[in-house]
């Protein structure tokens, strides 16, 4: 089937985790923060349906979307691509959300991600991955990642994703606890700590991620936002004992938080640390590193 002839799109939109996770200097132009991290989609997904329509852009979300359909990811996605390239027609958009709101887990990010992407596809515009990089910066710092779909290294202000190889699948115990907070205030704290107590050190995770070995990688998990979110949150703090406790081999936030991930040695024993776990968190599933919707598109999978 020839590009563009599509008449439906279905994607899952994979959540991702940061292994590591460093805040560097503010860039001069705009004020916002550099960044290294390593990062790997997980197969907690949120489904995304694309239909081509006439004309307009709408969007149904289940669970219903709260504020402005306007200010939607994945709405806005929409709306840039079709600006982008002039294309005439529309698109209806369906979002069936799995991924936990303000997770630290990028849940709006890969949405837009799908929709590029998919739309790239459906709507036959026929962008390069790294025009649809330059499209999914403008959306928001994790959004560019999504658009490669693999484990990478993401530096700047998240527009240079480098893949890094992966030679096993690897298997996280992803947890929440009942923890609400703002990205934003969450730089602004970092902001003003006297020194940063701890750097990743992303080289000798992306060396262990290389040479399929997890105990190296989990004991690399670093995330500097960890230094302020830890003593304000004790919720968060407790989670990352107790599935260090409960046997996971390394724990840690993912983003600016409050999910918590524990790395395992493989299924049974996530399973195992799950049940365990289970009562301690709002939410807790057993992912592995997947694909993002970008394979459905020819790039690369983990």
């Amino acid at each position: 089937m020839p590009i563009g002839a599509e008449q439906r799109l279905e994607l899952e939109c994979p959540a991702k985790v940061n292994l590591t996770l460093d805040v560097l200097e503010r860039r001069p132009e705009d004020g916002y923060h550099y960044i290294r991290s390593v990062m790997v989609p997980i197969s907690l997904c949120d489904r995304l349906i694309l239909e081509p329509a006439p004309e307009g852009i709408t969007l149904e979300c289940t669970p219903a979307v709260t504020g402005r359909v306007e200010e939607n990811l994945a709405y806005r996605a929409a709306v840039l691509l079709r600006e982008a390239t002039g294309y005439p027609g529309g698109v209806r958009i369906r979002l069936e959300k799995a991924i936990p709101v303000a997770g630290g887990l990028a849940g709006g990010s890969t949405d837009a991600a799908g929709v590029l992407l998919g739309l790239n596809r459906l709507w036959g515009t026929r962008l390069t991955r790294e025009e649809l990089i330059r499209l999914a910066v403008r959306l928001g710092s994790d959004v560019p990642f999504f658009i490669v779909g693999r484990p990478a290294r993401v530096e700047g202000v998240g527009e240079r994703v480098t893949p890094v190889p992966a030679a096993r699948p690897l298997w996280l115990v992803v947890t929440t606890p009942p923890v609400a907070k703002s990205t934003g205030k969450v730089y602004e704290l970092f902001d003003q700590l006297p020194s940063v107590p701890f750097r990743p050190d992303a080289a000798a995770v992306e060396a262990a991620l290389a040479e399929g070995d997890p105990v190296g990688v989990a004991r690399g998990l670093c995330n500097v936002f960890e230094a302020v979110m830890l003593p304000r949150h004790p919720e968060i703090a407790r989670l990352k004992e107790a599935l260090l406790a409960e046997g996971a081999l390394g724990a840690v936030m993912s983003g600016a938080g409050p999910t918590v991930f524990g790395l395992v040695p493989d299924e049974v024993a996530g399973a195992a640390l799950l049940d365990r776990i289970r009562p301690l968190a709002r939410g807790a599933w057993l992912t592995r590193c997947a694909a993002a919707p970008s394979a459905a598109c020819g790039a690369d999978s983990c």
